[in-house]
């Protein structure tokens, strides 16, 4: 194949180790310059074009040139060819989770514990970038050479609009979310949240907790949390697979929820044991952005590919902005590289993947907005019990709305209807104006009402709604 001068071919589909991954990937390569092992994956544009996955394959590329994460696959390069387009992309020689299953049935609960966590560290890094996966299963769940999870296959990720509703139908029936096979809003991280809880019923119990040949039939199982935990798994991860699988999206528990869950923070030290690599989450310049460039490796880069002096600067700055170029690809294989060359100094050597008793949580992305940055939570800090999605009231339609009104009005606020559940507002005076939106929607005997900020100051913007929630406690008693 034309366009793949930098690369050795080793082996093409289905032969050798590579097989295992063969519904990923098309071939193994050698990066030429490097001696670094790729994956290659061959998408013909004919066949693109034929199945109508332009935008599915967009979204992957889009999805993967954003992520640096140490569970979630690699994307060196992307390689355009009049008939084809190349994805090169981190080798993984352990192959699907799901080849593993299969063999062996289903796995320990610490091995399993250890994947769930890693799923979790890379999901949640995935949510902070504003997307979400929507399409996590085994088969996605890729092995590095230690045995760590990988995540893979972003073709039906999604942009998360902030207070905004997704509602495309996506995913593998098995484990797709109740809410997305009614066809339903879904806001996106719940979803992930579900999917996660199918993999480790599969993982523990070594089959499904929805199957059945009868699709209907499957989807009324899914619909309605039909499954049975087998007795072999722990109290404590029975607790854990029945609130991640809870048909109610609004009751799922959370990500943050879940790390703080017994049965996840059994076994889980500072830092997280992982054989053969030693990773620091608090490094920014590792997993967000490349803000430093290492010297050593930029040297190495020179020496292995011919630069003209006058051009050395504009490939420091392609290396920041990871501009699609041999040289960058050079440096990123080199980086990775060294990193996978690190020794283990003892057993205590590991991963934080979520550090407890500690003020430093993940790092959100530089590329998230700021407000991102009231999201941050202590990793030894549990959210009350009590906290509730948006304002609620269990009062009758029209009092709720009477109000409602009276509360905006009594905020400062003016507002135009879109239709019943959507309004625009904003402040009545023009200094430190903020627009907002409202959805209102129905859950069990409530009402929810879920607002956005679409333009203006947040801080502003969270002191009008501390005063209209005062406004709506004095009228309804929330």
């Amino acid at each position: 194949m034309s366009g793949l001068a930098n690369y050795r071919i080793l082996s093409p589909l289905g032969s050798g180790t590579f097989g295992q991954v063969k519904r990923n990937f098309n071939l193994v390569a050698e990066h030429l310059a490097t001696s670094t092992k790729v994956a290659i994956k061959i998408l013909k544009k004919r066949t693109i074009s034929e199945k109508r996955v332009i935008s599915k394959v967009k979204r992957e590329i889009k999805a993967l040139k954003l992520f640096r994460h140490p569970h979630i696959i690699k994307l060196y390069e992307v390689i355009d060819t009049p008939s084809n387009l190349a994805l090169v992309l981190e080798y993984l020689p352990g192959g699907e989770l799901y080849t593993h299953l299969d063999r062996n049935g289903k796995i320990s609960e610490d091995q399993t514990r250890i994947y769930i966590q890693q799923i979790l560290s890379g999901i949640e890094y995935v949510h902070n970038m504003r997307l979400t996966h929507r399409d996590i299963k085994p088969e996605n769940l890729l092995l590095d050479e230690f045995g760590n999870i990988k995540l893979a296959d972003f073709g039906l990720s999604n942009i998360m609009p902030d207070g905004d509703f997704l509602k495309t139908c996506c995913g593998s029936p098995n484990y797709a979310a109740p809410e997305i096979l009614a066809g339903q809003n879904y806001s996106g991280p719940e979803v992930d949240v579900w999917s996660i809880g199918v993999v480790l019923y599969t993982l523990l119990a070594g089959f499904l907790p929805f199957d059945d040949n009868n699709l209907p039939s499957l989807f009324t199982k899914i619909r309605s949390a039909n499954f049975v935990i087998p007795y072999s798994v722990s109290e404590f991860a029975k607790d854990l697979i029945s609130r991640m699988l809870n048909p109610d999206p609004i009751a799922r528990i959370t990500i943050n929820q879940i790390k703080h869950h017994p049965w996840f923070q059994a076994n889980l030290p500072v830092k997280v044991r992982r054989k053969g690599s030693f990773i620091d989450f608090e490094s920014k310049a590792e997993y967000n952005y490349i803000n430093t460039i290492d010297e050593e490796l930029f040297k190495e880069c020179l020496k292995l590919i011919e630069v003209e002096t006058e051009k050395i600067e504009e490939i420091r700055q392609g290396i920041m902005n990871k501009t699609n170029n041999d040289f960058t690809v050079c440096y990123y294989l080199l980086l990775d590289q060294a990193k996978s060359r690190i020794k283990p100094l003892g057993d205590d050597i590991g991963v934080p993947l979520f550090q407890r008793n500690s003020n430093v949580s993940t790092e959100v992305s530089s590329r998230s907005s700021s407000r991102n940055d009231f999201l941050e939570q202590k990793s030894d800090f549990e959210p009350p019990s009590n906290w509730v999605y948006g304002f609620r009231s269990n009062l009758d339609p029209n009092h709720f709305m009477v109000s409602m009104l009276s509360s905006f009005k009594d905020s400062g606020l003016e507002w135009r209807c879109l239709n019943n559940l959507n309004l625009h507002l904003r402040t009545v005076f023009p200094e430190n104006r903020v627009k907002m939106s409202l959805n209102i929607y129905k859950y069990e005997d409530s009402y929810v009402l879920d607002f956005k900020l679409r333009q203006g100051n947040s801080m502003v913007f969270l002191e009008v709604l501390h005063c209209l929630y005062y406004y709506l406690y004095l009228r309804t008693c929330f």
